[in-house]
């Protein structure tokens, strides 16, 4: 389940990104980029493709059952290739 609010929904508008392609691109065999720790808190980092073909990146930490989306943004073009050449590798 997602935790949406006003505040990380206001960050992906900012992109110009919906939180429903947000929850579709997660649903799509995200590749796991890197983790790291924010004041104690975990952060995951993820590539993954909307069902449009749209390429993003989003950030998440899960809070017990929930996982929230601190932002989410398209990829850059180093970004798209090395997304691309993780799904040539089977990622």
């Amino acid at each position: 389940m997602f935790e949406w609010d006003e505040n990380n929904l206001r960050k992906i508008r900012a992109h110009r990104i919906s939180s429903e392609e947000v929850e579709h691109a997660l649903s799509n065999a995200p590749i796991l980029v890197y983790e790291q720790d924010v004041q104690g808190e975990l952060r995951y980092v993820y590539y993954c493709e909307t069902d449009s073909g749209r390429l993003l990146a989003v950030v998440l930490t899960e809070r017990g059952e929930q996982i929230r989306v601190v932002t989410a943004y398209a990829l850059d073009a180093g970004q798209k290739r090395d997304y691309l050449a993780r799904r040539l590798r089977g990622e």
